[in-house]
């Protein structure tokens, strides 16, 4: 009778140890082996305790009234990165809902910070993160194995007017950080700077992200930034461009759509000072009405080995002012779907 207690009770705990560090997102497993005495529930629920005091990697924060909720989520992102590793990352988990916030949320490395998709939204105005101390609504400094997704961002901006503050209140931005993901993010209209600013980082990949015409750039890959990729995003630019390239060295801008409207902007990528194998290729731009040049493929002093090709643009002008390539320019076709299905622009996931 005991052996047959004992049995079940090692076959309980075994299916205990496999489901609760999956249902947690950890990855602490102990393996626990049968003993000849007859106190084996000890060493079991010994096991048991351990696993489930080391799982505690993933943190819900439920959004607040006030306008400082940072400061919890904050407090998470500290929690869960003190035992995570590049492995078994700790995750920060977003419940729907506004996030007010009146400082940085500051990343730590090897966490994720995951949203319930457009139903969370981190909201901030206009006196929030403008300085060199605070230069982003989510800001990771020295950070590597990050990753930020599934959120909507917005603020109390009302106009292309106010976008374009520089180099400060930026929805995301990395700074000397690594192999680092942002994915599936909504930027709303008229936010005060740019989507995604990445200064001096390198493997830091863009994807799946939706840009409804941000303040300023949607994304920037500035001062020295390298081995980094943008690919399947829909970007409308509105007061800048829709990604920007500037002193950067393999840098691939793929499968992504542009558009522009608002008749302000200069160019759906713009590409500035010494660039080393830059890769445009495989979008889409039609469209677009800028208040400048309006152009496709921009140039601020650009030079370096820049490969623009495989591109599908029309209504755009003029259409590449620097690079070298084939492109498909104003074909007769039109149709985004028609396109994507070949391959092309935003909702064609390359790998």
């Amino acid at each position: 009778m005991l052996k047959r207690q004992i049995g079940t009770l090692f076959l309980t705990a075994c299916l205990i140890l496999t489901a609760v560090p999956a249902a947690l997102g950890a990855q602490n497993t102990i393996t626990v082996n049968p003993t000849s005495g007859s106190d084996a529930q000890n060493e079991i629920n010994n096991a048991i305790n351990f696993v489930v005091s080391g799982a505690q990697n993933n943190i819900t924060v439920n959004p607040t009234f006030g306008s400082d909720a940072q400061n919890e989520i904050n407090n998470a992102i500290n929690s869960v990165a003190s035992g995570a590793t590049s492995g078994n990352p700790g995750y920060v988990l977003l419940a729907a809902g506004t996030y007010k916030i009146s400082a940085p949320i500051v990343l730590k490395s090897n966490v994720v910070l995951k949203g319930a998709g457009d139903d969370t939204i981190i909201f901030a105005n206009g006196s929030v993160c403008h300085s060199v101390e605070s230069p982003a609504y989510v800001f990771g400094s020295g950070v590597s194995n990050v990753e930020v997704c599934n959120l909507q961002f917005k603020s109390t901006a009302t106009g292309p007017s106010d976008g374009g503050h520089g180099g400060y209140r930026n929805c995301i931005q990395f700074r000397s950080s690594k192999d680092s993901k942002v994915h599936d993010i909504l930027f709303t209209r008229y936010l005060y700077s740019d989507g995604v600013r990445i200064t001096k980082s390198s493997g830091i990949e863009v994807y799946n992200c939706r840009m409804h015409s941000v303040g300023h750039d949607g994304v920037g890959f500035l001062s020295e930034t390298k081995d980094s990729r943008m690919y399947n995003c829909d970007v409308e630019v509105q007061t800048n461009t829709g990604v920007r390239i500037n002193n950067c060295t393999n840098i691939e801008v793929d499968h992504n759509t542009f558009s522009g409207s608002a008749e302000s902007g200069w160019c759906c990528v713009e590409m500035v000072n010494p660039l080393t194998n830059v890769n445009v290729h495989h979008n889409i731009m039609h469209d677009f009405k800028g208040s400048s040049s309006s152009a496709g493929i921009g140039s601020f002093n650009a030079s370096g080995s820049i490969n623009v090709y495989d591109n599908v643009m029309w209504t755009v002008s003029p259409y590449v002012m620097i690079g070298s390539g084939s492109n498909i320019l104003e074909p007769f076709d039109h149709s985004l779907e028609n396109w994507v299905a070949k391959g092309y622009g935003y909702g064609y996931v390359a790998n």
